[in-house]
């Protein structure tokens, strides 16, 4: 089960209203703290990083707010200076339309309470969900040497499913029909084979006459690709040539006609236990991840034990008169 941010737009301001909505829940690493809920590493924290007038948005703020980032994307993410700036500027924003909308006395409003009161269970579960996730891909880890044999187990029975993919290395020229009918261009696909066949280079050609914006620089080679890449006819013609500088019939495709050349076939390969180890342990970390959480999360919420009002749960469902509501007619 992999954990997503819930409601990411609005989670700088949930939990630290919650404070103000209830006094069980307490602003999380998530929020971005009002003036009357207690902030996070106050000290340095408290470094200013902007204001507008009485409100301001300091270290300590900031770096709760990207606790939604995943860990292993954060650095990433911080090293763009741009979204750092657009982050801090979007926590100002709304620090200072929620501190007005506070003097309005707008978080007095019971629905509001309640909004705000949802919002912070549903990140108070998302962190919990986070924590036994985490504990247990450690628990995974510390358990690598037994998995590593499952690893090999699961190789040596099914190692056909571990083999790199047949890919074809190919060049090609291209007439496109947005210029001309489709006629004209397969007449002058046709006109361009008949020259590569009398001899004329493959790749002057597609410099010179091809209609792929490309071919000036590349001169028709597109490099090796595997299947479900390229366009379904080119594909399926790229892969029926059988021999290096076979040239295939003109085919259409979506971007008009081409001839192609193959250039090169590389067959598929059996992957080493060791090439294959990465993906194997991935899988197994995932099922021992999925497992655990169902275990330990399943002793908080069984769902044969929810007791339903059926009556009242059936009655939330609407229904509409056809007689007074038509879809408009179509014209």
């Amino acid at each position: 089960m992999n954990v997503k941010t819930i409601y990411a737009g609005i989670a700088y301001i949930a939990v630290a209203a919650a404070s103000a909505a209830n006094a069980q829940y307490s602003p999380a690493p998530t929020s971005a703290p009002t003036a009357s809920a207690p902030t996070i590493a106050a000290t340095p924290g408290s470094t200013n990083l902007a204001n507008y007038g009485d409100s301001k948005i300091t270290l300590a703020d900031f770096e709760a707010s990207i606790l939604r980032i995943p860990e292993r994307d954060r650095l990433a993410w911080a090293m763009s200076q741009e979204r750092v700036n657009k982050e801090v500027d979007t926590l100002l924003k709304i620090r200072t339309i929620s501190e007005e909308a506070k003097r309005g006395g707008m978080d007095r409003d019971p629905a509001y309470r309640l909004r705000v009161q949802q919002y912070a269970e549903r990140l108070l579960a998302e962190m919990m969900i986070a924590r036994v996730e985490e504990e247990a891909s450690r628990e995974f880890d510390q358990k690598q040497a037994s998995f590593l044999e499952r690893a090999r187990e699961q190789y040596l029975v099914n190692k056909t499913q571990f083999q790199t993919p047949k890919e074809v290395n190919a060049s090609h020229i291209l007439v496109d029909t947005k210029a001309r009918s489709g006629d004209d261009a397969l007449a002058r696909i046709k006109g361009l084979r008949n020259r590569v066949m009398a001899g004329e280079p493959f790749d002057k050609l597609a410099e010179m006459e091809s209609d792929d914006s490309t071919a000036k620089q590349n001169k028709g080679k597109l490099g090796f690709f595997g299947q479900g890449r390229m366009d379904p006819a080119f594909e399926a013609a790229a892969y029926a040539l059988k021999n290096p500088m076979d040239v295939s019939e003109p085919i259409r495709s979506q971007f008009g006609y081409h001839i192609i050349r193959l250039e090169e076939i590389k067959p598929s390969r059996q992957l080493t236990f060791e090439e294959a180890t990465p993906e194997l342990m991935e899988k197994l970390k995932q099922q021992y991840v999925g497992t655990r959480q169902q275990q330990i999360l399943g002793k908080y919420y069984e769902p044969s034990k929810v007791k339903w009002n059926e009556p009242a749960v059936v009655a939330l469902k609407k229904t509409v008169d056809p007689a007074v509501y038509r879809q408009p007619e179509q014209r």
